[in-house]
C-alpha cells in the first residue's frame, strides 16, 4: 500500500468501546434528573423514558446523521412531558457531551497513533458525535468529519469523498480504518478507498465484499504497513 498518503479513522468502537460510555452517562444523567427535575421520575419510569428516546429517533428519520440533535430532542420530549421548559434540554446536552467524552481508549491507541502519524496524514470520519478537540488524541489528526456536518452518514459515499476533498486527495490515496463491516469498511469501498477492519472482538467476516487489510489492533495495522 505504497501509493496511501492518508488514514482516516472511525471513532466509536475503533479507538474506545463506546458501549460502556453511553451505559455510564445515561445513568449518570438519569441520577441527575431525579435531582434536579424529579417530576421527571414522578412521571416516568426509566424504561419509558428509553422508549422515548427510541420514538424521537423513529419520528426523525431525516436527522439519522445527527446524533446530537436527536438526543437534545429527546431531553426535550422527557422535560415536556413532566412539565418543565424546553430550555433545559440544552443545559442536559453539556452535560452528556462532558460524560461522552470521558473514554477509555484501547490500549494500543496512542503507541499505533503517534507511529502512525510520523507516516501518514490523519483524518477522522464518524457518525457519532464525538469531538476531538475534547479528547488528547487531537494533536494526531489534521480534523475530522462529522455526520452531522457533512448532512449524511457511513456507509454513504458522498462522506468520505467529502474527507478525500478535505485532503486534497483522491479516494484512492486514502486508507479508511474502522470496526464496523457495513458503514465503515463496504462504505469506503463504494467510494473508492482502500479499507482497514479492525475486528478487535474475533467476529467472524460474513459479507461478500473483502477489506484491503484485517487486523484485530491498529498495532497490527502499524505492522502491516511496514512503518519502522
Amino acid at each position: 500500500m505504497h501509493s496511501i498518503k492518508a488514514l482516516t479513522f472511525d471513532l466509536d468502537d475503533t479507538l474506545w468501546a463506546i458501549a460502556p460510555v453511553i451505559i455510564r452517562a445515561e445513568a449518570h444523567l438519569h441520577a441527575h434528573l431525579g435531582e434536579h427535575f424529579p417530576k421527571v421520575h414522578q412521571t416516568f419510569k426509566k424504561e419509558d423514558l428509553a422508549k422515548m428516546r427510541q420514538q424521537v429517533v423513529m419520528d426523525n428519520p431525516h436527522l439519522s446523521h445527527d446524533l446530537t440533535s436527536l438526543r437534545r430532542m429527546s431531553f426535550e420530549a422527557i422535560l415536556a412531558g413532566s412539565g418543565y421548559e424546553s430550555h433545559h434540554s440544552h443545559s442536559l446536552m453539556d452535560r452528556f457531551f462532558e460524560l461522552r467524552h470521558d473514554v477509555e481508549f484501547y490500549t494500543d491507541v496512542f503507541a499505533a497513533l503517534e507511529m502512525l502519524a510520523k507516516h501518514y496524514r490523519l483524518y477522522a470520519i464518524s457518525n457519532g458525535n464525538a469531538d476531538l478537540d475534547r479528547l488528547p488524541i487531537r494533536n494526531y489528526f489534521e480534523g475530522q468529519l462529522a455526520a452531522s456536518e457533512a448532512g449524511m452518514a457511513k456507509p454513504d459515499s458522498r462522506i468520505f469523498h467529502m474527507a478525500c476533498d478535505r485532503l486534497d486527495l483522491q479516494a484512492e490515496d486514502v486508507l479508511h480504518i474502522g470496526d464496523n463491516p457495513v458503514d465503515d469498511i463496504k462504505g469506503a469501498l463504494d467510494a473508492g478507498l482502500k479499507t482497514a477492519w479492525i475486528n478487535r472482538t474475533d467476529a467472524s467476516w460474513e459479507a461478500s465484499f473483502q477489506p484491503h487489510i484485517t487486523c484485530t489492533s491498529l498495532l497490527e495495522l502499524v505492522d502491516r504497513l511496514e512503518i519502522t
